[in-house]
């Protein structure tokens, strides 16, 4: 019922995310989908830092090359199905005004990640990768072509988040409680920059007949932010503990970020949905700060 209350405001804003919007520089890192594997690969750095795993340069590639393949996809896949007519972002905009492009980028991308997985990565790190395409490959199907079932099941961001978080750290061999329990608060983080998501672009996903949790739970709009509170809280007392101090810092930072960007009435949807994942490059930080030092 809510759904269909919202529906007649949403498609009388046709115009928003068409292009009236100004755009931040850093929203083209969304549109060509760059941000998710730069996340990935600043984040492997910093688990590898912390821990004390030698991550070799062709992991670091694959990472790079099989997350911007895996979004790449999907938002080929997700612009396919957006019903004539209907509002679009723009990202899916940049993305059905190239599809040539897309496509011939996804074979390449494909072609070439392939030779890399299959000769130059370890084959223990090869099979955990297998493993987390596979989920990953399921969830895609799952997503694209009975996309209902989160409407009954609302785990749709909880499941990419902490399959990216796998993904990350797939070429790390830690098995320490500190390495198991910073994963898990990272695979927290991800999810919650997607319930994010969810809530900014619930009325776009309304408008295209798509499902999430803002879609399913209209009630518990609130919950993402407040959730961001409890972690960033829980990650400082992690840091003020001595354990894996910088992770978590870093995991407050992107939690709080995330929080001020809940907030920020004046950004357009296009703007927030940008901004979600460059927030997430606090481990840049690092490396940044030890340039300049």
């Amino acid at each position: 019922m809510q759904r269909l209350i919202d529906l007649p405001r949403v498609i009388g804003d046709r115009g928003k995310g068409l292009g009236h919007e100004r755009l931040l520089p850093l929203t083209w890192l969304s549109a060509t989908c760059l941000d998710a594997p730069v996340v990935a690969v600043a984040w492997q750095w910093l688990f590898a830092s912390v821990f004390g795993a030698v991550i070799a340069p062709p992991n670091r590639l694959a990472l790079f090359l099989t997350a911007w393949l895996i979004y790449l996809a999907d938002r080929f896949a997700d612009c396919a199905s957006i019903p004539a007519g209907a509002p679009i972002s723009a990202r899916q905009r940049f993305c059905a005004k190239r599809h040539s492009i897309w496509i011939v980028l996804i074979v390449l991308l494909l072609i070439i990640d392939s030779i890399i997985c299959l000769t130059l990565i370890e084959r223990r790190t090869r099979m955990i990768g297998s493993g987390i395409a596979g989920a990953i490959a399921i969830y895609l199907a799952v997503n694209h072509f009975a996309g209902w079932i989160w409407q009954r099941l609302p785990i749709k961001e909880i499941v990419i988040g902490f399959l990216f978080a796998a993904g990350t750290i797939a070429a790390i061999h830690c098995t320490d409680s500190r390495f198991v329990v910073s994963v898990i608060l990272f695979g927290i983080l991800c999810s919650l920059n997607c319930l994010s998501i969810s809530v900014w672009e619930r009325d776009l996903d309304i408008a295209q007949g798509k499902e999430s949790f803002a879609t399913a739970h209209p009630q518990l709009l609130w919950l993402p932010q407040a959730a961001c509170l409890v972690l960033g809280a829980l990650a400082l007392c992690i840091a003020i503990a001595g354990e894996g101090r910088i992770i978590s810092l870093c995991l407050t930072s992107s939690a709080i970020f995330l929080v001020f960007l809940n907030h920020a009435s004046s950004l357009s949807r296009d703007e927030h949905v940008a901004l979600a994942d460059i927030i997430l490059l606090t481990p840049l930080v690092i490396p940044l700060s030890r340039l300049f030092a």
